[in-house]
């Protein structure tokens, strides 16, 4: 299936089959995939726990508004940032690795990583914290489209209560609670949903009025 088809055809998935179980090495491949995504100066600060205990996600439910989901997908995939990931040890660590590599000079190396930490270092962390939203949600996207090319069904997750879900996965402060991600076979298809026209989210050179 090309690209295209696989952005067309995916649908949020509410509904899925309980049986329908996800391997670790589907799950892991699919993380590969999304660690493809694009982040400010190759970051990468998305991380990923995989919540598949059963104990677990019935604890996971009522923090989820009882969004059945929870329980029935084979497997929630819950999408964190990471505050350090901008930091001076993640980022020198990052463009040691693609020098040793051989992407690129000792000399690039070494302004990518100043420019790097100077960039960061000079944002308060309300502006951090819309990068790492933007960084991971990107990666987000790559997941469930990956997981849609390899016949799984996904639906992005922001309805919990961000505090019970922090407790019950004892999730450090260094990381920030982006969504959880359902992914398994649909019991059901997603419902048919509409998308505005090109023209009326697109202009050329200026804003609309």
């Amino acid at each position: 299936m090309d690209f295209f088809s696989i952005i067309k055809q995916r649908r949020s998935t509410r509904h899925f089959d309980p049986a329908a179980e996800i391997s670790p090495a589907e799950l892991e491949e699919l993380i590969a995939a999304a660690g493809r995504s694009p982040s400010g100066n190759n970051s990468q600060p998305w991380r990923f726990v995989a919540v598949t205990d059963r104990h677990l996600r019935e604890k996971l439910l009522p923090a989820a508004f009882n969004q059945q989901q929870i329980l029935t997908a084979s497997a929630i995939l819950v999408i964190l940032a990471d505050r350090e990931a901008y930091g001076a040890d993640n980022l020198t660590r990052i463009h040691q690795q693609e020098y040793e590599d051989g992407c690129f000079s000792a000399d690039t190396r070494d302004f990518l990583t100043r420019a790097a930490i100077d960039f960061y270092r000079a944002h308060d962390d309300a502006t951090l914290q819309k990068m790492l939203g933007l960084d991971t949600g990107l990666c987000a996207m790559i997941l469930m489209l990956a997981a849609e090319a390899r016949g799984w069904n996904t639906v992005p997750m922001t309805g919990y209560v961000p505090a019970q879900l922090r407790q019950i996965l004892d999730i450090p402060a260094r990381y920030t609670d982006v969504m959880m991600i359902a992914i398994g076979k649909a019991a059901q298809p997603g419902h048919r949903t509409l998308r505005r026209p090109v023209s009326e989210i697109l202009t050329w050179n200026k804003v609309a009025e």
